[in-house]
């Protein structure tokens, strides 16, 4: 018997209509959860997840078939997008590749629901807005390990990291990756080039390599990332065109953990797992909150000087 497809649902965003395609399509399997959840999730987080987006090239995660099927990412959008109300391109030159491609900013909620109902569920952003690409606007410290059952460990190599961070007057903002680690974002005036970005988020980290070697690295071994308990310190997060987990984005990770902000009483605290952050609980935590990782759109620090020039 031919399986009947299920009808269209019709969303009026902000006047823009948007068609909805088999709406009840399983994405987490192991949850039960459906386009229809992802796309409530990015409803309700619109007006919080759009000023991160502002200006700031995108990078698409799409998992069309649901997460345990095949994915793919996508930052060239020169096919170009058609709803030219939803979304801008602005041309990157691949340097790598000798090509000039069309990266995507997103213009409203619309555009982002646009994305998610066609199986967009990680929004993956760069770390210099449009046009000045050579600039970062934000130094990224990934911290990250083999296993979540060694988390804790994280959250103590963060808590180090924010003492250090404030021995040079600087903040930094802590946030679940959604997988197994943190981010640390350390907002800056976007007048340094990548290269000095790196080399200061890489002589940090060797500070706590120094400080504290049994329980951190910056090293890779035999090709691998994370190394069992020790925490990895990736500051190779800071290159131009790669893109990180924005906040507040939905991860294709079984239980759909969000990537959260958090504050630093949390990150002392500890007692959770970034899994303990999903689809279902974000919201509400929101709506208790607000958006507690604001200052690191608004905030523009000054790197020390001398350090990773």
């Amino acid at each position: 018997m031919k399986k009947l497809e299920e009808k269209s649902t019709i969303w009026n965003i902000d006047g823009f209509e948007l068609a909805i395609s088999n709406p009840h399509k399983i994405y987490w399997p192991k949850e039960n959860y459906t386009k229809l959840d992802l796309l409530n999730y990015y409803k309700q987080i619109a007006p919080i997840l759009l000023p991160y987006l502002k200006n700031r090239p995108a990078t698409m995660h799409f998992f069309p078939r649901g997460i345990e099927d095949f994915s793919f990412y996508k930052r060239n959008f020169e096919d170009k997008v058609q709803e030219t109300r939803l979304f801008v391109t602005v041309p990157y030159n691949e340097i790598s590749k000798d090509k000039i491609i069309q990266v995507l900013l997103i213009q409203n909620a619309a555009g982002i629901l646009w994305l998610a109902a066609r199986g967009g569920i990680e929004f993956h952003l760069w770390s210099a807005e449009a046009p000045n690409f050579d600039h970062p606007d934000i130094a990224i410290f990934d911290l990250d390990v083999a296993d979540v059952l060694y988390f804790k460990n994280v959250l103590k190599a963060a808590g180090y990291l924010n003492e250090l961070l404030l021995s040079y007057n600087l903040k930094g903002y802590p946030k679940t990756t959604g997988g197994t680690g943190l981010h640390i974002y350390v907002p800056i005036v976007p007048k340094y080039s990548f290269e000095t970005v790196r080399g200061w988020v890489k002589s940090i980290s060797d500070l706590l390599v120094e400080q504290y070697p049994k329980l951190v690295t910056t090293q890779r071994k035999k090709g691998k990332t994370h190394q069992k308990d020790k925490v990895t310190l990736d500051y190779m997060q800071n290159v131009i065109s790669r893109n990180t987990a924005a906040p507040y984005t939905i991860r294709g990770y079984d239980m759909a953990p969000i990537s959260t902000p958090l504050n630093w009483d949390e990150v002392k605290k500890g007692g959770f797992i970034p899994t303990d952050f999903t689809i279902k609980n974000v919201p509400e935590r929101i709506k208790k909150l607000g958006d507690i990782f604001t200052e690191v759109i608004k905030l523009k620090q000054i790197l020390p000087v001398g350090i990773g020039s």
